[in-house]
């Protein structure tokens, strides 16, 4: 049976030691160089994400504008409307405040509040 000598596990040892640090350094390389990589990336969608939120609230309000102004035409050229259109009408309203909607919109709703229209 063969005997291992005190220097070959000293050597051993040694390589592994080395093998070990080299494995760590170039984890922790590689570790970086992704972080470069993608934290433009990351950035990127979240412009992207923003970009899209923006949009689609623009797109939003616009669209209830569109149907808070025709619901309060026809309260005022005197057309009577149901209850739930009405409920309808005050949570368009409310999104539209919630979205930063406040224009003429809210002072003809506020008019037509006073005279009791709504």
């Amino acid at each position: 049976m063969k005997t291992i000598s005190f220097e070959q596990i000293k050597t051993i040892i040694t390589c592994l030691s080395v093998f070990i640090g080299v494995i760590t350094t170039l984890i922790t390389v590689l570790k970086r160089l992704i972080s470069k990589i993608l934290t433009p990336i990351d950035k990127k969608i979240e412009n992207l994400q923003e970009l899209s939120t923006t949009g689609r609230n623009k797109i939003e309000i616009e669209l209830i504008k569109m149907n808070l102004v025709n619901f309060i035409n026809d309260i005022e050229q005197g057309i009577n409307k149901s209850p739930i259109q009405k409920q309808n009408a005050y949570e368009l309203y409310d999104r539209y405040k919630t979205l930063g909607g406040n224009s003429y919109i809210h002072d003809r709703w506020e008019k037509l509040m006073k005279e009791g229209k709504l």
